[in-house]
């Protein structure tokens, strides 16, 4: 056997080994394993990080086990165990096996004596007499021999007997190890015994009752493969035992994460036993449950394991819900009197920079906020008495933000009152309508000046008090002037009208134009003609006097409007004038 063919052996025996400590020690993953070959003695190292629980006794047991599932591979009768601390230069337990050999099943048997090394659930540093240079050494790798080159010179006749009889061994040893290689001339047991975990592995599955069940069938998952591993590449099931050796590895892949929801879990079951005595003891557990229910929750509906992690991850979340419930209960009123403080800060901060209703309504919301955080605190609490003092310290600051709000909030209603008075009062001033526009400039005024002076609206309310009454006058005297015009109108259209249309005017700034109608002069006409004719000096006179009464009351008409007065004739000749004086 080569060196190299030795060293590929070695690391399968170590691989191997370490399986079958992962399946069967617990923290099994933290253990590593190397073997050497000694003066003929196997050499097995297994060292793990300090601070991993290590049960001594178990751990030697597993290994002569899987020494003994493995015998076949390796030439050696005597075999040492070493343990020890990572980084520590020396072990601190020793084992020593003597394999006996045979063709049935193979036995191992335990030395009496353990040199003087105490096994030890605790790991009582107890180093053995060899020394790290020497236990380093048998470990280390051997160099190959350099070949020599052959020597022709003086042929001798004997060199080919010599030649011929090392062909013959040769070619009966490789023969030898041909035969005994997996897989290579003979049938593929470890193929069949790895087909037939791959095809029932959903029906093993089914069959577990236990986290051992399971592990027992991990181990055997394991070692299959490890000896699938094992068939060389010129055997004709190589290819197959590969694609076999991939779907193995993800079954115990898929094995491994239910195990480290395993150990999450017993560390927090260990963990629960005692009650939490503080915030941080709860969050730890809380993370542990977390921790436990994820590689769970990772295993697809469609794979074997499904139905046994959904069963293991309802107690989980259980459990994870019951720490969580606590967790809010001992954590609710903390946050509860952080979140006041912090709103409070926010509180004071807008209301430093209040520019507006609007921004006065949000101080006066955000300091009930506060508030609201604090009201729900039991006096059970230990919070309790921190929240009081926050509410008294908060509450009169809501009330003030309560009061400026309430103060803006009627000071831009009459603000925006005064603005709306404005426009309508200009838009009826526009329609001549100065009733209407009086009373708008006098709402105008009056709502300007109840804005309160102290509010945001104070300096714009006084910007609208002095030309609003300024307008408010301008509007009395028009209104002044339209109810004397109005009267006016009334008066002549009451002077003029009669059975005969007596005149028409117009009213002008300029003054009063009126004109005698042509129906009401020729009436006049005729009735002159006929007192003429009859000689009825009476229908003069009441003609004479009709006129006067006429003139008298346009003259007064124009005196009372104060404007001049102008009449014509119903030809347009001037009959009468009157100038103001």
């Amino acid at each position: 056997m080569t060196v190299a063919t030795q060293q590929d052996n070695l690391q399968l025996l170590a691989d191997n080994l370490q399986e079958h400590l992962r399946a069967d020690v617990p923290s099994g993953e933290f253990f590593g394993v190397r073997c050497a070959v000694k003066n003929h003695q196997l050499m097995i190292l297994t060292q793990h990080p300090q601070g991993v629980a290590v049960d001594t006794e178990n751990i030697f047991t597993v290994l002569k086990e899987a020494l003994s599932n493995n015998s076949r591979e390796y030439p050696q009768e005597k075999v040492e165990i070493f343990l020890r601390v990572a980084g520590v230069k020396l072990p601190y337990s020793k084992r020593s096996l003597t394999l006996e050999k045979q063709y049935g099943a193979p036995k191992l048997e335990e030395a009496e004596e353990d040199n003087s090394i105490p096994d030890s659930s605790a790991l009582t540093y107890s180093p053995v007499n060899e020394t790290e240079d020497d236990f380093s050494n048998s470990l280390a790798q051997n160099p190959l021999p350099e070949d020599s080159q052959p020597n022709l010179a003086g042929f001798n006749p004997k060199l080919i007997v010599l030649s011929m009889l090392g062909v013959m061994i040769c070619a009966t040893l490789g023969g030898a190890y041909v035969a005994t290689r997996p897989c290579l001339i003979t049938t593929c047991t470890q193929l069949k015994t790895a087909q037939y975990l791959d095809n029932s592995y959903g029906e093993l599955i089914k069959k577990i009752n236990s986290e051992q069940d399971l592990a027992r069938l991990q181990r055997k998952i394991d070692k299959a493969n490890t000896n699938l591993r094992q068939i060389p590449g010129l055997s004709p099931y190589s290819q197959e035992s590969q694609q076999l050796s991939l779907s193995l590895s993800d079954k115990s892949s898929e094995i491994q994460k239910v195990f480290t929801a395993f150990q999450a879990a017993q560390i927090a079951e260990q963990k629960s036993k005692t009650p939490a005595s503080s915030l941080k003891q709860l969050q730890d557990r809380q993370r542990l449950w977390r921790q436990a229910i994820s590689p769970l929750e990772a295993i697809n509906s469609d794979r074997e394991l499904y139905q046994f992690a959904q069963e293991k991850l309802r107690n989980y979340r259980a459990n994870l819900q019951a720490v969580n419930a606590l967790l809010q209960k001992e954590d609710k009123y903390t946050k509860k009197i952080t979140s006041a403080k912090a709103v409070a800060i926010v509180a004071e901060k807008r209301q430093a920079t209040a520019r507006s209703l609007q921004d006065w309504q949000k101080v006066q919301a955000t300091w009930q906020v506060a508030l609201n955080a604090l009201t729900p605190i039991p006096a059970k609490s230990p919070a309790y008495s921190d929240a009081q003092k926050l509410i008294s310290e908060y509450k009169p600051r809501l009330l003030a933000a309560k009061n400026r709000t309430t103060k803006e909030l009627m000071a831009a209603k009459t603000y925006r009152q005064a603005v709306n008075a404005v426009s309508l009062a200009k838009r009826y001033e526009r329609q001549n309508q100065w009733t209407q526009a009086l009373m708008q400039w006098q709402t105008a005024v009056s709502s300007a000046k109840q804005v309160a002076t102290s509010s945001l609206y104070s300096v714009e309310a006084e910007k609208i008090i002095t030309p609003a009454s300024v307008s408010l006058e301008q509007a009395r005297e028009k209104l002044r002037i339209a109810n004397r015009i109005q009267k006016t109108r009334s008066d002549l259209e009451r002077t003029c009208s009669g059975e005969i249309r007596v005149c028409t005017y117009i009213m002008g700034n300029q003054g009063i134009t009126v004109r005698i109608s042509p129906d009401y002069e020729q009436n006049l006409q005729e009735n002159l003609l006929e007192a003429s004719t009859q000689g009825d000096t009476s229908i003069i006179d009441g003609v004479n006097n009709h006129l006067q009464t006429l003139q008298q009351a346009l003259e007064a008409i124009s005196d009372n409007a104060d404007v001049p007065l102008i009449v014509y004739d119903a030809q347009g000749n001037v009959i009468y004038e009157r100038t103001l004086n």
